[in-house]
């Protein structure tokens, strides 16, 4: 017997494609879009340290930028009163009234942040004669609060202001806390 093409097909049998398994069971078949549970959790805990780690450096950051900004204000205003005190032969006279401009220092402070809130709240004041925590100092600028403008109370952010700017104690020096743990810049004892 002569077995031609047709005869072939007779032999072979017919099965059934074997399906198609997607290697992850957790995952959908092609054709549909989205995310499984554990994508969505892997996701969501990467950003989460992620921000765990930026939230300190930020306030960090932060701290820093108020205590440059605090330190420039200070330098300025001080050389401000000193220029005028040389030029004068004696401190303006004290207004004891925060963010205003004492008499005749118009043109020392000119465009400066004078009258604006201090990068670490409240407003800028200074008093000549001022007794601060049982001291008498010539010329001092005080940080006060005025309403709702607070200064801070934050330790850390006065301590780094004294550290960068005196000799770390806010007992002593320069940069201290005065009557009602207020900051004072003391420009001349």
């Amino acid at each position: 017997m002569n077995a031609g093409p047709a005869d072939d097909s007779v032999f072979r049998t017919v099965t059934k494609a074997p399906s198609v398994r997607h290697p992850h069971p957790a995952r959908r078949p092609s054709g549909t879009a989205g995310f499984s549970l554990l994508e969505l959790s892997v996701a969501i805990f990467i950003i989460s340290v992620l921000a765990a780690l930026a939230v300190p450096s930020y306030k960090r950051v932060n701290l820093e930028a108020r205590t440059a900004a605090t330190l420039n204000d200070l330098r300025v205003f001080t050389s401000a009163f000193q220029n005028y005190a040389h030029d004068r032969g004696d401190w303006p006279a004290s207004t004891g009234v925060p963010a205003e401009v004492p008499p005749g220092m118009q043109s020392y402070l000119g465009e400066t942040s004078w009258s604006r809130p201090t990068p670490i709240g409240g407003f800028y004041t200074y008093c000549a004669n001022s007794l601060q925590q049982g001291e008498r100092y010539r010329a001092v600028l005080v940080i006060s609060a005025v309403g709702e403008n607070k200064v801070t109370t934050d330790r850390q952010q006065l301590a780094d202001i004294d550290h960068k700017a005196d000799d770390g104690d806010l007992d002593t020096g320069s940069f201290r806390l005065g009557f009602r743990n207020q900051p004072v810049w003391v420009i001349e004892h």
